[in-house]
């Protein structure tokens, strides 16, 4: 079986900080700039924050280990 990585999203623990963004940005362009990160978090709420990932997104895991809320999980797929 092939081991492989999913993100989990727990929207209700996002705070909007970014953080997610800033460094999905860095690892990929080498820059800090949230508009060109392969994660997005819509604050169309204030409850609650949309996060979503593009097409180009690897699932690398950046964003998640870079969560301070929880908002993000790296999770082992098997399959």
């Amino acid at each position: 079986m092939s081991k492989g990585i999913a993100i989990e999203v727990h929207p209700e623990k996002c705070t909007g900080c970014l953080i997610c963004q800033l460094c999905c940005s860095l690892v990929h362009h080498k820059t800090f700039n949230p508009s060109i990160a392969r994660i997005r978090v819509l604050v169309r709420s204030v409850s609650e924050p949309e996060i979503v990932f593009t097409d180009d997104c690897d699932k690398c895991g950046t964003c998640a280990r870079f969560c301070a809320y929880g908002a993000l999980e790296v999770k082992e797929v098997r399959g």
